[in-house]
């Protein structure tokens, strides 16, 4: 995720506050669960989370579906 925001990020990180972002960044995390964890994100349950551990939470809960 650090590499999509381009920034040092933690879990409580709310990376729609990040100096930088934008859509285009938003839209480039979306695509990186879909991609590298399988796990496509609609744009209303994106729109939902607001920090890196939901991103997280959205990427592992994928993992544990596919195992």
């Amino acid at each position: 995720m650090a590499e999509v925001l381009e920034v040092p990020v933690t879990p409580e990180t709310r990376f729609r506050e990040l100096a930088g972002y934008s859509s285009l960044k938003g839209f480039g995390l979306m695509v990186v669960l879909e991609n590298e964890y399988h796990r496509p994100i609609s744009i209303s349950e994106f729109a939902a989370m607001s920090t890196i551990r939901d991103l997280a939470a959205a990427a592992g809960s994928a993992i544990r579906h596919n195992c």
